[in-house]
């Protein structure tokens, strides 16, 4: 069983012993390129993602800014690889994204190249789990448990996304609420849970899985 399937499984396990739907959708690995950066670019061909691209936004909400140096693409794939800055002067760390592994509009980037990348950097540093619901989460019962930020377009629009963005809970950095069916033009309502989890290991996403339970069994209680 590789890292892949093992994550999933253990995910899978989690869901069946506390009737859930966790998905995972983003994982990110930290690596030092110093090891691991031919082998990375052996996988198949990257190109460099010019500073005005649209992507770079979307991939900046990712990281820090000011850590990133670069970003690079696999072929048509959402999967990305950025320098950083963050271990300056030596320049050898990177960060390595796949992402849109949960999506309904377009196919999400193959398992066997993910089963890949894993084999090589042998580690994940964060996931994104994410729970879909077919109705708008009770925002409302959210705010009174903790402090939700709504996102604000550069032209100073006030969306329904919002974001807790300290969750006061162990290797949970962010939990974000949004409308999954406008986001990606489908039919229907859809609306997407999302925390972003830091991990030593997979193993340790127990506590987290558990404690984003929490949030979401919140979000779903109905309004009368």
């Amino acid at each position: 069983m590789n890292i892949l399937e093992e994550l999933e499984e253990f995910i899978r396990n989690f869901n069946n012993a506390y009737d859930e739907d966790f998905q995972i959708d983003t994982i990110r690995i930290e690596f030092s390129k110093q090891y691991k950066i031919n082998p990375i670019k052996d996988i198949g061909k990257w190109s460099k993602i010019k500073n005005n691209s649209p992507l770079i936004p979307k991939l900046k909400k990712r990281l820090l800014e000011d850590e990133v140096t670069s970003a690079y693409r696999l072929e048509n794939y959402n999967i990305y690889y950025y320098n950083s800055n963050a271990d300056a002067p030596k320049y050898r760390k990177a960060i390595l994204v796949i992402f849109g592994m949960k999506q309904y509009h377009k196919d999400p980037p193959p398992r066997k190249l993910i089963s890949k990348i894993l084999q090589i950097l042998k580690d994940i540093s964060s996931v994104d789990i994410c729970l879909d619901l077919a109705y708008k989460p009770n925002i409302e019962t959210i705010k009174q448990y903790f402090t939700l930020t709504p996102y604000i377009t550069k032209d100073g629009v006030i969306t329904d996304t919002h974001y807790i963005n300290n969750t006061d809970i162990p290797m949970i950095d962010t939990i974000v609420f949004y409308n999954k069916a406008f986001k990606n033009g489908l039919k229907g309502t859809l609306w997407r849970i999302e925390a972003k989890i830091s991990i030593p290991n997979f193993r340790a996403l127990i506590l987290p899985l558990y404690e984003f339970k929490e949030v979401t069994d919140l979000a779903r209680i109905k309004n009368d």
